[in-house]
């Protein structure tokens, strides 16, 4: 079944912003391709002139990170290495989405030629494809080496949109997350780390009640976290995983049974899991405030205030907290920690999605040629060490042993990633820093994986949004104790009414069309 997307205005926008005074609509693919040509050939014809690199105007946000400083030694690599002038437009990360959409909705003249779209705007991919306002790359990739080498074929063909490549995925590693652990507190009160769902809950409740901080105050929890996300590796105990996605996009998760698709929402395993976190809850050893907190800062605030034992999280997060916590009290450490294991010797932390989001080029762009050159080398060995550690011989170098951070990458490490584009990992591995361990730990761990990444239905566009706000309030309902776990039948009914049983319906046909296709 052919991935058409419900169109918005924002994509009717975009395209009239760009092909307005293009003529007809049958000639307006024709003559932007003639545009974009002449526009090639005016580029070259001016090169040759002037010696004056292409400029290449990207929108894009590494969330987490500092804008540049004055001498932006990385800038100044990329630039050289691609030939290219960058015009990085960084829109904050907080609103990045309402943010590109008022950038291509604004004057023709000032459209980007290329932005990437987020995990959560991954969707919007097909409406603009759909509305022709974009370049189809599948000619331009064959000449990009690094592309094809190191991203996977699977991947670029989830951007591919009847038989045309629309753009270069964000590969992602399903490996992402980590469970961290107060290791002082751990010490303090003699007590070694957690193995099975059944220890862990015995260190929850020796850090709510037995004053672990040893402040004399019973101001402390066991577990805390961003919303649902904090009882992934409860879930992961009963060999499932939670339904709801706080990270990496939304949509439903699903595992495969009997040659079918099901979704994780209306597992029964996920409700022996909800009755197993209610009943922690109810104990008082899960951080009420759970429910409210949605953002880094949020974990930041509590972890500031020796407020909680356990937490589960990206695992960029500990390392970068523990050395402002050790500013004040050089004792506090953390440690990560393999997530429980169930009766049933099952355990697993969230296993995200292959793609990311991804990089698209519209179809204004001035010089494709450039525009890939630059996506090319940032999927190569150099252009991953420079976008994800910074410029050789100023932030690192490579010795016998392997590479070595130099002292300015610590001066950096505010900053050194806003170039990272893509999730290209291998540098980060290769380097050792002060999250270089957090990233490897994560490869430790079983992961659980949404069997349905990948496929798109009408259904999910449809009903999906509504289907995970129902299902996030009855979650919480369910392990606050608002409602009671013996109306669980009555949840998945009106689950499967809500849209959920098309939903369901509609992905089978998706992946049993993509077992026959392979």
């Amino acid at each position: 079944m052919k991935k058409k997307m419900v169109s918005v205005l924002l994509s009717c926008v975009l395209v009239m912003s760009m092909f307005a005074g293009c003529g007809t609509e049958q000639s307006a693919e024709s003559d932007s391709q003639g545009e974009n040509a002449a526009s090639d050939q005016a580029t070259e014809e001016s090169e040759g002139e002037t010696d004056e690199k292409p400029i290449v105007k990207f929108v894009f946000t590494k969330g987490g990170f500092e804008g540049v400083p004055e001498n932006d030694v990385i800038l100044q690599k990329i630039e050289e290495s691609c030939n290219i002038t960058l015009d990085h437009i960084a829109p904050t990360a907080a609103n990045y989405a309402e943010q590109v959409n008022l950038i291509l909705s604004g004057d023709k003249s000032e459209l980007p030629d290329m932005v990437k779209l987020t995990s959560a705007m991954f969707n919007d991919l097909y409406d603009y494809a759909d509305q022709g306002a974009l370049m189809d790359l599948t000619e331009l990739v064959k000449n990009c080496p690094n592309i094809l080498e190191n991203v996977p074929q699977e991947a670029l063909e989830r951007c591919t949109i009847d038989g045309k490549l629309y753009a270069i995925p964000v590969f992602c590693n399903p490996n992402r997350y980590n469970v961290v652990i107060r290791q002082d507190w751990l010490n303090n009160l003699g007590l070694d780390v957690p193995e099975t769902l059944e220890e862990y809950h015995e260190v929850l409740k020796a850090f709510t009640f037995n004053d672990p901080d040893g402040n004399g105050q019973d101001d402390t929890y066991g577990l805390t976290g961003l919303s649902m996300e904090i009882f992934d590796p409860i879930y992961g105990a009963y060999g499932v995983m939670s339904p709801i996605q706080t990270y990496n996009g939304t949509g439903t998760y699903w595992y495969l049974e009997d040659g079918k698709l099901k979704p994780q929402v209306t597992n029964p395993k996920v409700k022996e899991a909800l009755e197993t976190i209610s009943e922690w809850y109810a104990e008082g050893i899960i951080d009420p405030e759970f429910v409210s907190m949605t953002t880094d800062d949020d974990l930041n605030d509590k972890a500031m205030k020796n407020q909680f034992g356990v937490t589960y999280h990206w695992w960029t997060w500990e390392s970068k907290i523990e050395s402002q916590l050790q500013e004040v009290d050089p004792n506090i450490s953390f440690t990560r920690i393999a997530p429980p294991v169930g009766e049933d010797g099952e355990s697993g932390t969230r296993g995200v999605g292959m793609i990311n989001g991804c990089v698209v080029m519209l179809n204004n762009a001035k010089n494709p040629e450039a525009c890939m050159r630059l996506l090319d080398w940032m999927y190569s060995e150099e252009g991953m060490m420079t976008t994800y550690s910074g410029v050789e011989g100023v932030h690192w170098e490579k010795t016998d042993e392997g590479y070595k951070t130099l002292p300015q990458y610590d001066t950096d490490a505010g900053w050194i990633q806003w170039y990272s584009a893509f999730e290209a990992e291998w540098p980060l591995l290769q380097v050792e820093t002060s999250l270089v361990q957090s990233r490897r730990d994560a490869f430790n761990w079983n992961t659980i994986t949404n069997e349905g990444d990948g496929l798109t239905t009408e259904a999910e566009v449809e009903y999906g949004a509504d289907l995970q706000a129902f299902a996030l309030e009855k979650y919480t309902n369910f392990i606050t104790g608002k409602t009671s776990l013996d109306e669980w039948d009555s949840f998945v009914e009106e689950w499967n009414s809500r849209g959920g049983s098309e939903l369901t319906e509609q992905i089978n046909v998706e992946y049993q069309s993509k077992r026959v296709n392979n």
